[in-house]
């Protein structure tokens, strides 16, 4: 079917394939973005923002992603963090970058604004929780994958944004960063606290990115609208 849709597609066009926005390997703060070949605009597609985890950089961790966003039609941005990571720590200077994002992919593609996608790795999943659990975020769905958590994350957290939030959780039995009760803990109190939780413990899985994982999270992504 792939095959198929990439048959007719032309990927000289502008709108399509991999794109950089002040994401050089030595800036910090930009994104990069990827497109199918055979999007044409005829329907509304999900919409994936993946972060990289720390020290890390969105252009190559687009690369983490890409296949699978190819493979199942989604858009994909990856975009780099303005610190040598995310802002966990202290005044929030990255979640206005992710928003303004998703506003300008929506303003340029057909987004599915049912099906928002926020997800990152490590320090990026943990940024998916801070970021993704404020209540104005644009996000319908998050899926932090071997982060961190705290149960103090949720006291900032308004009750109707986690109401039925579907998040994905993936973290590996093997995890010697972030011990996989930290993501029992985090599956616990999401649940206790109306979150629509989908718990992914991987048993031969260290403190590293399962791509593996990307086809079920994108399936997941592709369900039932969030309400």
């Amino acid at each position: 079917e792939l095959a198929s849709r990439l048959e007719g597609a032309d990927p000289g066009r502008d709108e399509v394939g991999v794109m950089h926005a002040a994401n050089g390997a030595g800036e910090r703060g930009g994104f990069s973005l990827y497109v199918p070949e055979y999007y044409d605009g005829s329907q509304a597609w999900p919409l994936v923002i993946a972060m990289h985890g720390g020290s890390g950089h969105g252009r190559s961790f687009l690369w983490s992603w890409l296949k699978d966003a190819r493979s199942k039609g989604v858009i994909l941005a990856a975009p780099t963090s303005r610190d040598r990571t995310w802002s966990l720590m202290g005044p929030d200077v990255d979640s206005a970058s992710l928003d303004a994002i998703v506003e300008h992919v929506s303003r340029r593609w057909r987004v599915d604004e049912r099906r928002v996608l926020l997800t990152g790795m490590s320090d990026g999943g943990t940024f998916s929780y801070l970021s993704g659990l404020r209540s104005d975020a644009p996000f319908t769905h998050l899926a932090p994958v071997s982060a961190s958590f705290h149960p103090l994350i949720l006291e900032g957290a308004e009750p109707a944004r986690l109401a039925g939030l579907p998040i994905y959780l993936v973290h590996g039995a093997l995890d010697w960063m972030f011990p996989v009760d930290v993501a029992r803990t985090a599956r616990d109190a999401l649940t206790a606290a109306g979150a629509a939780v989908t718990y992914r413990e991987v048993a031969d899985l260290s403190h590293t990115y399962p791509r593996e994982e990307n086809g079920r999270i994108l399936d997941w992504l592709g369900g039932p609208p969030a309400p």
